[in-house]
């Protein structure tokens, strides 16, 4: 009589056992069956979301009792500077504008006398600007501008100073660097340009490009009132440590 094995031996295999092993080829074997295989699933480590950085304290406030500074936002009225386009809603006249009067409202809250070239959208020539400074006496000449460029890959701030510039704006310069890098903004570096706001004045003095309305990311940012007030902190930071550091 054919039996048919408990377990998985074929019926040649269990009469080849059983002879073998003693048994009667008649009777089934019965086999323990191995124990269950429990398969623990891994466990995965818990993913770590990116902490953002702690915010720094906000700088003392230093007084700038005395001093003049003449903050000059770059073009107006008939002249955009660097046109509206892909990210940014905004032309470069309108953004330096409201960088020059957030860094003129912290200027004032530490004690400056703030001078602005102009506080609308109008136009002034190069020459008016800088006859401003002369006319003041300023201790520090600003001019903000916002940059383009062909590569799309430029971005970043970047500080000039005049090619014949005096020691006082090379310090100028260098401690506005070190301000634009602890807020953490990305700084190109101080260069030196034959500019006419620059040239044309007896005044310690350096311009500052904000980023490029060309980059994607620069002006992305340069469109957000956040970003425009982290600018001007940085840059009023830098002021004060030029007069006060």
């Amino acid at each position: 009589m054919f039996i048919k094995p408990l377990c998985r031996w074929s019926s040649v295999a269990v009469v080849a056992a059983c002879a073998l092993s003693g048994c009667r080829t008649g009777e089934p074997v019965v086999r323990p069956l191995p124990p269950p295989v429990v398969r623990t699933p891994s466990v995965q480590p818990a993913t770590r979301l990116p902490q953002p950085a702690p915010t720094p304290p906000p700088p003392k406030a230093r007084n700038l009792s005395g001093a003049v500074i003449v903050v000059d936002p770059g073009h107006g009225g008939k002249d955009p500077g660097a046109p509206a386009r892909g990210r940014s809603q905004q032309p470069e006249k309108s953004i330096v504008l409201d960088i020059g009067l957030k860094l003129e409202s912290l200027l004032t809250q530490q004690g400056a006398q703030v001078i602005m070239t102009r506080s609308t959208d109008r136009f002034i020539e190069l020459a008016d600007r800088a006859a401003i400074a002369e006319r003041a006496r300023a201790d520090l000449f600003v001019s903000l501008h916002v940059d383009a460029a062909q590569r799309t890959s430029a971005s970043g701030v970047g500080i000039f100073i005049y090619t014949g510039a005096s020691p006082e704006s090379q310090r100028a310069a260098l401690r506005m660097l070190s301000a634009i890098q602890r807020a953490g903004i990305t700084c190109r570096g101080i260069d030196r340009r034959n500019f006419h706001v620059l040239r044309e004045h007896s005044r310690p003095a350096m311009l500052i490009e904000c980023g490029f309305l060309t980059n994607a990311g620069d002006a992305l940012a340069l469109n957000t009132n956040a970003y425009r007030q982290q600018l001007a902190r940085a840059i009023a930071n830098g002021i004060a440590s030029y007069f006060t550091g």
